[in-house]
């Protein structure tokens, strides 16, 4: 039994590799106390006081416990900042969240990679173009360079388009959203830029307008069109959600992208109101749900605009 007054209750932990061992303080102290205790039998010992055999034992059971703290104290200082917390290692393989591009000039277009996308390290191809096809991106403010290509796949091509600006921001369009490019810079014999895969470029001020104008166009039971196939008819007099948005987006924007903003926040608020409900397409099953009212069409939208305020 210690005299020291330490407590007793608290515990050590210690990291070694990838083994986690849990040990208590006081298994620590008993061994600072026997170690002391040593001590004192040694100066018995030494005055012809350790001739009895429990002086002995006593001794050799000090001396082992004596022993396995100081192990472990080695053991601790030996893992010096290991001691607290562990580092998490990457995952072999992971995609980051932010890639960088490399592209070099290949028979008239600009090839390279951007690093891991989808499980794979897909090829990108990209040249110079005229403008974006899919849509004006924000009022008054023009890019100062276009470039569209495509991400090849093992098993598949997603095209996409990119849109530079003052400083060298802007944005990539592909199937899966749009995408905030960063320190695009061109040489004669190199193309690099930056481009979060991780964070969708938020609604504009346009995407705003976009939304107003299909609440506008969707405002009514006898112009809702219940049964939608995303498959949207220029001359139609019924309209989906779905095809509101893209009627809406043709005519602010001046052409039509599956994954604009102002779709994604409003696939987004959809997903939000139905959890637990197995849709396919978002827009489209939420629209033809039996139980999805006008009223919750009309705050649907609301809601959207309400966000992009914020």
């Amino acid at each position: 039994m210690s005299n020291y007054g330490f407590i007793k209750s608290e515990t050590v932990v210690l990291f070694v590799h990838k083994f986690k061992f849990t040990i208590p303080f006081g298994l620590l102290w008993d061994g600072f106390d026997k170690y002391l205790d040593v001590g004192l039998l040694n100066r018995q010992w030494n005055n012809g006081k350790g001739n009895s055999m429990k002086l002995q034992k006593a001794k050799a059971a000090t001396m082992i416990a004596a022993g396995f703290a100081f192990a472990i104290l080695v053991l601790l200082m030996a893992c010096g900042s290991g001691i607290s917390q562990t580092q998490p290692q990457p995952t072999s393989g992971a995609t980051p969240a932010v890639h960088v591009c490399q592209f070099r000039p290949v028979n008239g277009a600009w090839k390279g990679s951007c690093g891991r996308l989808g499980g794979q390290n897909p090829a990108l191809t990209i040249a110079p173009a005229k403008a974006i096809t899919t849509g004006v991106w924000r009022n008054g403010v023009n890019p100062t360079a276009v470039w569209a290509g495509e991400i090849t796949y093992s098993d598949d091509k997603d095209q996409i388009e990119i849109e530079i600006y003052a400083g060298g921001s802007g944005v990539l369009r592909n199937s899966d959203g749009w995408f905030p490019v960063s320190n695009f810079v061109l040489s004669t014999n190199a193309l690099e830029c930056q481009i979060d895969f991780a964070h969708e470029v938020p609604p504009s001020d346009l995407d705003r307008q976009i939304v107003q104008r299909a609440a506008v166009i969707l405002s009514s039971e006898s112009v809702w069109n219940r049964a939608d196939t995303r498959e949207c008819a220029a001359a139609g007099t019924k309209w989906s959600i779905y095809c509101a948005m893209q009627r809406a987006t043709v005519e602010v924007s001046g052409a039509f992208h599956h994954r604009r903003p102002a779709l994604q926040l409003v696939r987004k608020i959809v997903e939000e109101r139905s959890g637990g409900r197995s849709y396919t397409h978002r827009l489209m099953d939420y629209n033809n749900d039996p139980s999805t009212r006008l009223e919750d069409v009309r705050t649907l939208f609301a809601e959207a605009l309400a966000r992009i305020g914020r």
